[in-house]
């Protein structure tokens, strides 16, 4: 592992030989037993590995986004509207998302420029203002954390708040699936998005929503506005063990091994202490490389960490030294892309590796100013 490059992008994450052995179990039909079997686990284990034990796990074959689409097309009824709390990238893509599918679509943002926005949560008020505003909505989405700057957003006030109504909470937990503090179990979401690489260590390319009952009901309500995205088909076919479409079996190989892993180091409270020692452990070399962290602390998340470039360092020159020494960095988004860069503690690192990184960073700053 030490000769290996370790990835601090915000996913793909580094995975352990255990989970990339798991591609070798070999070669297998989907429309046989064993695989059904293997779907039936899977679907069994996530509810119980994410303290969802009331809702039912729909595999997608795709990335993060093909469970956002999902669940954005397959929670809103025909004539009915959508409220998105953006702040960041990835509540603009869930509104692009309903957009593109003919879905009308409300947003609630913070004012400001986009600094401001993105690092700034929303007010659960504004969205119980929305709502009241526009009795049509029939869905909210919100990212629980969005990875654009690192920010945490109240998705436990904000799901209270849309209980309250005929609405279903839609959660993006891409980025925050087993290893955020917040319990999903406490947000009250009807649907949940994630993905088996991220927080979970298992391999890109498949990902998944979770479906609380008012979800399942919901979906099979709503009008198929995808062929491949369709909830209600992958529901009606993974309750008898199919899938409507080829998936990536090798990867439900290795999604199958990192949930034990991930039972095995403690489940949800195991995973989520590691990436609070992890994320303790990086920024107080931050603070002594004088790294201003962007977000104030109780906002922030504990896998990813946006940094402010020092002074007359440009985000290549950092990211192509560092990488020279072992670690790949990931650049900001959007308009702050020139100003930031962000250091992601996801998947399978080595504890040295990261006590390393202090001084990787130190020296990379350095060359990257000569």
């Amino acid at each position: 592992m030490d000769d290996e490059l370790i990835l601090l992008n915000p996913g793909p994450a580094c995975t352990s030989q255990r989970v990339k052995d798991a591609l070798l179990r070999g070669d297998l039909c989907h429309r046989e037993p064993e695989f059904g079997e293997l779907l039936a686990k899977i679907r069994a284990d996530l509810p119980r590995a994410l303290g969802l034990t009331g809702h039912e796990a729909l595999l997608v074959t795709g990335s993060g986004t093909s469970a956002m689409e999902m669940a954005v097309i397959s929670s809103v009824r025909e004539g009915r509207e959508i409220l998105v709390v953006d702040n960041g990238v990835y509540g603009d893509r869930l509104l692009r998302i309903a957009r593109a599918n003919g879905i009308t679509a409300h947003a609630v943002r913070p004012d400001g420029d986009d600094l401001t926005r993105w690092t700034t949560p929303v007010d659960p008020e504004a969205v119980r203002a929305a709502l009241a505003a526009h009795p049509a909505v029939d869905a909210v989405a919100v990212v629980h954390h969005e990875t654009t700057t690192g920010l945490i957003n109240p998705v436990r006030a904000i799901g209270e708040i849309v209980r309250e109504t005929g609405a279903l909470l839609v959660v993006d937990a891409i980025s925050a699936t087993g290893n955020e503090d917040q319990d999903l179990g406490e947000i009250h979401a009807d649907i949940v998005c994630g993905t088996a690489n991220k927080g979970l260590h298992g391999l890109p390319g498949i990902s998944f929503i979770l479906c609380s009952e008012r979800g399942v009901e919901r979906v099979q309500e709503v009008p198929a506005r995808s062929l491949y995205l369709n909830a209600a088909s992958y529901l009606k076919g993974q309750r008898d063990g199919n899938v409507p479409f080829t998936p990536a079996v090798q990867v439900c190989y290795a999604l199958d091994e990192a949930i034990q892993e991930y039972f095995e180091q403690g489940g949800f409270e195991g995973r989520t202490k590691l990436y609070r020692e992890r994320a303790a452990l990086v920024r107080s070399g931050f603070a002594r490389l004088g790294l201003d962290v962007l977000v104030r602390p109780e906002l922030r998340a504990n896998s990813v960490t946006m940094l402010h470039l020092p002074d007359a360092v440009a985000y290549d020159r950092l990211h192509d030294e560092l990488k020279r020494r072992g670690y790949v960095i990931y650049a900001g988004q959007g308009s702050l892309s020139s100003r930031f860069f962000r250091i992601c503690t996801m998947g399978e690192i080595p504890w040295h590796r990261l006590e390393e990184l202090e001084g990787a960073l130190d020296e990379s700053i350095k060359a990257a100013r000569a």
